[in-house]
């Protein structure tokens, strides 16, 4: 697949989410685990929602799964106010299977590469609406990029 690659001034999104970690192979149980704990407390306080995101600290030790929010809500639990980094980043849009990304994030990093951008080590995943042709789900995927000069 070949990967349209952006640099962009990446804006904060709002996100209500629960902290957690994962190994590679516990990642999709962990994530959807997270977003359950997520979805009830804002269905339960009304919160008008967006996209599910899962924001990655560094790997898959410290990772946050949440949703965006457009208003407030109250912190509930394990369910705690966030919010994506902000900031220069280099993103690009996957098609497929969220099992695999790994081509995309492959692109992103040999785009830092070649352009001499240092990555901070945080990266996160904007998932689009749902469609139950693989082929049409579009997962946006954003490398943090370290500040020039």
């Amino acid at each position: 697949m070949d990967y349209e690659i952006r640099v962009e001034e990446a804006a904060p999104r709002q996100l209500a989410v629960a902290r957690g970690g994962a190994s590679r192979a516990e990642l999709g149980r962990t994530i959807l685990k997270l977003l359950d704990t997520v979805w009830p407390v804002l269905r339960d306080q009304r919160v008008r929602t967006g996209h599910n995101v899962v924001v990655y600290f560094g790997g898959l030790a410290h990772i946050e799964a949440g949703v965006e929010v457009f208003g407030d809500f109250v912190d509930k639990g394990d369910v705690r106010h966030s919010q994506t980094p902000a900031g220069p980043a280099v993103t690009t849009a996957h098609w497929g299977e969220y099992s695999e990304m790994a081509p995309a994030y492959a692109a992103l990093e040999r785009w830092c590469a070649t352009n001499g951008r240092q990555q901070t080590g945080t990266s996160w995943e904007v998932y689009g609406d749902w469609a139950d042709d693989a082929t049409e789900r579009r997962t946006d995927i954003y490398l943090l990029l370290a500040q020039v000069g």
